[in-house]
């Protein structure tokens, strides 16, 4: 079902590699081989990343051409496929395509655990069809399948904990067999469904068989196996596997079956329930076909929504009163309304604007009349959402940033997704090292050594939205000394702070100055 990275390194074609990165993941399984055409990863993202897919287990083979000279690229790449589940990456021509292998490039890996194994430098010999060759032949092996269970739950455990559900370890099952998935409740509504290869057309709720038997059967050019599962909190399941040509072992279908038990004690509580909050917490796992049979159930359009509210909560206690009076505000403005508490964050998904006019002042006027603005931390608005996947990347970003908005806007609780995106760029800027940080602040130059020039210039960006007025409030000082010191600023700055060509790279500036300051 696969075959241990320390034994891949002893074939023939990796014998003369080197691994630079991640060395403590040899005894990891590698499931299957990939290439990596394209390393630039803005494009990557845009026009080839599927959603709702996470290759575990996974080896990529690139040469990194697309950003060979581009290291600052080399380092996202690296952060990107550690991101999407990858365990390594087998590098081509060193010394050929690139010039050399950056430290920068292996640190970040490091910190990762992500596996670099580079091939041999200024080596114009090399053939990619060596690696796959053998490497796929290794893991193509009939080898004994006896620890399918701790193969996927170990896969399953080492995912991101919004990935830790049940959907993800059927695809991964369904990987490592590479077989159709399916699991329905007991009236054969299917709940999820894993298809291989993932873009096959077949139709598999019309191909299932009801037979008893507990070995699997053939008919035309598919096994099937079909077992009824009886789980606590979900009742009757009905689980099934179709693999085209090879035939399905009775010790494979067992072990399947075994591990889809255990899959739903540990991450499957409730993974039949039909409710709003199943429905988010669907849409934040990325649980796709659960996510369209909860919302044809509960009738609600999740292709209608396009804007979310993600409040951050200090006081538990009032958990239940914020919701309810979140509901009765956004109910009278929109069509589609979902609110849940979710790990003391109130997720607010909304659709079908009823009126014309702005939306986008909505949130502030909440706050506004809230009687319960004490307990809320922050609130971020993320409007003109495409699909479901937004709401999930939107949400994944701000639970990982959520810490650090207090740090850096003093005061502040309304924020828009752009704002949290501009954190995101500066840390970034920042966990790039000393120099890209000295980079960034040198705009602030001219007024580094100015305590009170750099607290007003952070405060009217960062705080208050550059008022004027909130900027004077919150300093104890008149308005006009605001605009003489802003005006004395931009002059200094040799550009208008106001203007939004100019506030943006400033504010950034601020962000990563506020960071390394705290």
């Amino acid at each position: 079902m696969g075959v241990k990275l320390k034994e891949l390194l002893k074939l023939p074609s990796l014998r003369e590699a080197e691994i630079v990165s991640g060395s403590n993941s040899v005894d990891t399984t590698v499931t299957s081989l990939s290439f990596l055409e394209v390393s630039d990863m803005a494009f990557f993202d845009e026009k080839i990343q599927l959603p709702n897919e996470y290759y575990a287990g996974e080896l990529v083979i690139s040469s990194f051409f697309t950003i060979k000279d581009d290291v600052a690229k080399q380092c996202e790449a690296i952060r990107r496929l550690h991101a999407l589940g990858e365990l390594g990456l087998i590098l081509y021509y060193v010394g050929v395509v690139i010039e050399s292998l950056s430290q920068e490039v292996i640190d970040v890996a490091e910190e990762l655990g992500f596996v670099i194994i580079m091939m041999p430098e200024n080596d114009y010999s090399l053939r990619y069809n060596e690696v796959i060759v053998e490497i796929m032949a290794e893991i193509l092996k009939n080898r004994p399948s006896e620890n399918i269970v701790n193969e996927v739950l170990e896969k399953t455990s080492s995912l991101p904990a919004h990935l830790r559900n049940v959907e993800m370890s059927l695809k991964i099952l369904s990987d490592l067999l590479r077989s159709n998935v399916l699991l329905t409740d007991g009236n054969g509504e299917i709940i999820n469904q894993v298809k291989w290869p993932r873009n096959s057309k077949i139709d598999l709720s019309g191909m299932v068989v009801n037979d008893s038997s507990s070995t699997p059967v053939k008919k035309d050019n598919y096994w099937y196996f079909y077992k009824e599962l009886y789980h606590k909190d979900n009742g009757l399941l009905k689980f099934y596997l179709l693999k085209e040509y090879e035939p399905l072992t009775p010790s494979v279908c067992e072990q399947s079956v075994e591990l889809v038990q255990v899959a739903l004690n540990l991450w499957g509580k409730n993974h039949g329930e039909i409710s709003e909050y199943a429905l988010v917490k669907a849409i934040l796992n990325d649980e796709s076909e659960k996510m369209y049979r909860l919302a044809k159930r509960l009738t609600i359009n999740v292709k209608s929504i396009n804007l979310m509210w993600l409040l951050q909560l200090n006081h538990p206690q009032k958990e239940k009163e914020i919701k309810n009076e979140v509901l009765e505000y956004i109910s009278k403005y929109y069509r589609t309304s979902i609110v849940q508490l979710v790990e003391d964050q109130l997720i607010v998904l909304l659709g079908n604007y009823r009126y014309n006019e702005r939306e986008v002042s909505l949130s502030e006027h909440f706050l506004r009349d809230s009687q319960y603005l004490a307990a809320i931390e922050s609130l971020v608005v993320c409007p003109r959402l495409r699909n479901t996947t937004d709401v999930r990347k939107n949400y994944q970003m701000i639970d990982t940033l959520k810490g650090q908005l207090p740090i850096l806007f003093h005061g502040k609780k309304n924020f828009t997704i752009s704002e949290i995106r501009q954190v995101k760029y500066a840390l970034k800027h920042v966990q790039s090292g000393e120099s890209e940080v000295e980079e960034v602040l040198l705009i602030l130059e001219p007024i580094r050594n100015n305590q009170e020039q750099l607290d007003t210039l952070c405060t009217f960006l960062l705080d208050v939205d550059a008022d004027f007025q909130k900027c004077a409030e919150r300093l104890f000082i008149h308005k006009n000394t605001v605009k003489y010191r802003i005006k004395k600023i931009s002059e200094l700055l040799g550009c208008d702070v106001i203007r939004i060509s100019d506030s943006y790279e400033i504010s950034i500036a601020c962000l990563v100055y506020r960071m390394i300051q705290r």
